[in-house]
Formats: C-alpha cells, sequence, structure tokens
C-alpha cells in the first residue's frame, strides 16, 4: 500500500529584493532567513519542512525549483514579508506546477506608530508582496490557499497549520493509485469514469486487478495469519449471532486477508470493487460477498467501494485523508415527519463511523450478511455500528460537463441524530441536512450530479473538501 508519511514533505520558501534593504538595516537580509527557519521549526510538528530557503533573484529560483522537481514535495509554503518581484517565486513554483501552495502574508507584530517610516513599509511589507504573487496566480489559474496574519497569533499558526494540511492531502490525492477488482455491475454507467478523465482531472492513477488474483491469495492465507486474525476480531468486536455458522466468519476473514495481500502488492490507496462475479459470491472458493474485508481496508485507511464505483471511492479516499471517516452507503430513505434519512448499506463499514463511542469502549458488532443469506449458498460476515449525534457531512464524487477541471465535490452539511436502526444489518445512522428542508436539499444534493453513494462522516469537513478542491483545479458544491 502506498506510504502515508507521518509528517509530509513541504519546502518553505521567503523570496527577498535587495532594492529597499537599505532602509531596514544591516541584518535584515539574515533576520528574514531567520525567521522563515524558525517558523518552518514550530511547523515541523505537523509537516516536514525538506528545506528552508530564500528566492532573492530569478536564478535562484530556477535553481532551487530544480532542485525540488527531483524530490517529493507535498507542499510549498511561501512565507510574504516584504515587496518581491513576483517572477522569483514563479521561477521556481513554474517548475512544481501540480504541487499546492500555501501564501502566508505574514506581518511580525502587526502594529503601526506615529513613526511608521520608510523601514515600516518594507518589513510590513506583506501586504505590497502577496498582491505581486497572487494577480499572477490568479492570472495563470494557479491554485493557493491565502493566509493573513501575525507570525506569532496562535490563530493565524492554526490557520497555516490547517492551509497545509488540506494542501498535502490534495497531493496525496494527486499520487494515489485506486484499484478495479473486477468490472461495475452491468449497466452501473453512474458509478464509473475512463480512467484516462480521472487522471487527467485529479492525477489518480487506476490500477485494473483480475479478479482470480485475490482468488489465488484467498487460497495462499495461511492457517496462522488466520487465526490470528480471529483472535484480534474476538477481542474488539461483539457477535451478535452464530456468525461461524456455515464458515460464515472463517471465509471473510480469508477474503480480509486476501484482499490486504493483493491491495499490498499492486500499492493501492483505495479502490473500487465488485463481489457480483464468478471469483466472489458466485464461485466455489470465497462464495461470499466480502464485505467486512472491505470495511476492514476502509478502517486502515486504504477505502474501498463496492459495485465498481470508482467515483465514490475518489470522496471516500478524500474524506479518509482529511483524518474523517468514510462510510459508503446509500440514502435508503427519508422520513418526512422528522426530516431525517437513513444512512445504512450492504455490509461495508468503516470503524471510524462510531467517533469517539469507539474510544469510549462501545464495541462494533459482528452478523452474518442478511443481503445474502438464504440468497447465495453461503453468506459472510458484516458490521453493524452507528455513530455518535452531531455534525456530519455526506460528500460525493462527480464527472460534470461544467464543473471546473471537468469534475466536482458535492457536500451535503447536516446532523446525524440519536436515531439508530440496527435491523438495517450494517453500519447505519440517521441524517438531517443542515440546510432547508430534506426535499428542498435531497433535490439539490441529487442535481448537483452525486450517484447514489457517497462517503458519510461525522464532522462538517466542506471547508477542508472545497479547499482541497480548489487544490487539485475542480469544484465543490456544498449543497
Amino acid at each position: 500500500m502506498a506510504l502515508l508519511l507521518a509528517r509530509p514533505p513541504i519546502a518553505v520558501l521567503h523570496p527577498y529584493w535587495t532594492l529597499w534593504e537599505h532602509t531596514a538595516g544591516p541584518t535584515f537580509r539574515t533576520d528574514r532567513l531567520d525567521l522563515a527557519r524558525r517558523l518552518a521549526g514550530e511547523l515541523s510538528d505537523t509537516v516536514e519542512p525538506i528545506v528552508v530557503a530564500e528566492t532573492a533573484s530569478i536564478e535562484d529560483g530556477r535553481q532551487l525549483g530544480a532542485e525540488l522537481a527531483a524530490q517529493r514535495v507535498d507542499a510549498i509554503l511561501v512565507i510574504q514579508t516584504m515587496a518581491v518581484p513576483s517572477a522569483y517565486t514563479l521561477a521556481l513554483t513554474d517548475q512544481l506546477p501540480t504541487v499546492p501552495i500555501v501564501l502566508w502574508a505574514l506581518h511580525e507584530t502587526g502594529l503601526v506608530g506615529g513613526d511608521f517610516d520608510h523601514g515600516g513599509i518594507t518589513t510590513q511589507g506583506a501586504t505590497v508582496g502577496a498582491p505581486m504573487l497572487t494577480a499572477m496566480f490568479a492570472r495563470t489559474r494557479r491554485p493557493f490557499e491565502l493566509v493573513l496574519g501575525r507570525m506569532d497569533d496562535p490563530v493565524t499558526l492554526g490557520r497555516v497549520r490547517e492551509a497545509l494540511r488540506v494542501a498535502t492531502v490534495a497531493s496525496g490525492i494527486r499520487r494515489a493509485r485506486l484499484g478495479r477488482i473486477g468490472p461495475k455491475i452491468e449497466g452501473y454507467l453512474h458509478v464509473d469514469v475512463p480512467d484516462d478523465e480521472l487522471r487527467a482531472g485529479l492525477g489518480i492513477e487506476s490500477v485494473a486487478v483480475d479478479p482470480d488474483e485475490v482468488v489465488d491469495a484467498y487460497r495462499a492465507v495461511s492457517a496462522g495469519r488466520l487465526t490470528e486474525l480471529e483472535a484480534e476480531v474476538r477481542a474488539g468486536w461483539d457477535f451478535e449471532e452464530d456468525v461461524v455458522a456455515g464458515e460464515s466468519l472463517e471465509r471473510s476473514l480469508r477474503a480480509a486477508l486476501a484482499l490486504e495481500d493483493v491491495v499490498g502488492r499492486h500499492g493501492l490507496d483505495g479502490g473500487a470493487f465488485n463481489c457480483h462475479v464468478p471469483q466472489f459470491r458466485f464461485g466455489d472458493t470465497i462464495g461470499i460477498a466480502p464485505c467486512w474485508g472491505l470495511g476492514r481496508l476502509t478502517s486502515m485507511g486504504m477505502p474501498f467501494t463496492c459495485t465498481g464505483d470508482i467515483l465514490t471511492a475518489v470522496a471516500m479516499l478524500l474524506t479518509k485523508r482529511l483524518g474523517a471517516a468514510a462510510l459508503y452507503h446509500e440514502i435508503e430513505a427519508i422520513d418526512y415527519a422528522t426530516g431525517e434519512v437513513v444512512i445504512a448499506n450492504s455490509g461495508e463499514h468503516d470503524t471510524a463511523w462510531m467517533g469517539p463511542a469507539l474510544a469510549a469502549g462501545e464495541r462494533p458488532r459482528l452478523r452474518r450478511n442478511g443481503w445474502f443469506c438464504g440468497k447465495d449458498a453461503r453468506c459472510g460476515v458484516c458490521a453493524v455500528m452507528e455513530p455518535p449525534a452531531g455534525p456530519a457531512s455526506l460528500v460525493g464524487f462527480a464527472p460534470h460537463p461544467d464543473a471546473r477541471g471537468g469534475f466536482r465535490f458535492v457536500v451535503a452539511r447536516g446532523e446525524l441524530t440519536q436515531r439508530r436502526f440496527p435491523e438495517t444489518g450494517t453500519a447505519n445512522g440517521a441524517f438531517r441536512f443542515r440546510d432547508g428542508t430534506v426535499e428542498e436539499a435531497w433535490a439539490r444534493w441529487a442535481a448537483a450530479g452525486v450517484n447514489h453513494h457517497s462517503s458519510a462522516t461525522p464532522g462538517d469537513v466542506s471547508g477542508a473538501v472545497s479547499a482541497v478542491a480548489r487544490l487539485l483545479g475542480v469544484e465543490a458544491v456544498i449543497v
């Protein structure tokens, strides 16, 4: 599976201009680079500044840009404190056209007294220097995040950290490899998009995986690994029924380990699966819908959909990378009296759906998957779990001819209520749209172009999703 660094690598850049330095004192230039180094150190709890440098000429920018282009950089933090010709910075950023930019228009004190002079104009020139860059970024359609504020203001530092967080998430999306294990369900045009369009729009690489490879991996799972995983599940899950009957548990665990092996072999960050093929549900070797295994991968940070839904896999990858949950789901029904909609699915899960309840000791439950028991010769197990009440979001992803970059993320803001629907037999919850009646909000949601699946998560992620979309050069629609 793709490596997720604990601290994504970034470059910290301080543009400098010698023209007015005589107004600011003999140590001004040294002080500015020291300032950049100090701030890089403060931010190193969440990112890894692999370089802290000054660009004082076009040649500086070209040289540093070439060096950075040869290594992985997830974001560029430009600390703008003074007026500097935009070409100095553009000489660097133009060589890294897909790397997200965070521009911090920084003031040291933010205080102006009656003695404000030429030196003050030079040293407090963030509001002069930043528009020199933003004008060119806007003109060339280069996405960026802009923060204005004082260097020692905790609120400002928090905004810079958040901007860097979403920037590095956007970089991770661009590098993502999503597997396609089996074809989409026949006729499910609405869950699919051509691989070349996805690559051109977001940089995501689609990887075709032959379902027979999963069957081979299933056969190769050792008894020792199977015993180890079963012990882990028995220690952390409650069994609601006789999930061992008919080999339900054993087949589900073996399939989960097989999927983990295949995902690791191909270096996948997530993907789209379809169990309704001879190698899975309808075969003798696996013989089940491995929904629990897909949920296990999602809980581990590699979100997977079913039915071949590559579009919702992108939405789930984003919410998961933002540190939220990624519950693959449908809006199953509407309670018009309360304005709530029922969230459930066919057996997939994400343990993060339980939020603080999991940390507080509430356990997910295992149940035989009722969608397939009685219909298929065998049936696997699936998760039953509910989220705590509180703010929540539904996030979809769709191609759209009118959208910037040809794609859009769609976010519905709302809340999870205290209602539960355990007899759906899967992960479940009740969601209420925040903006308007359920009739109005659901209509806007569907009209935005999402399909019948999306990623559900506790928490309002609309701001972060919008920021990532901007940096990816696509659209975000809040309904």
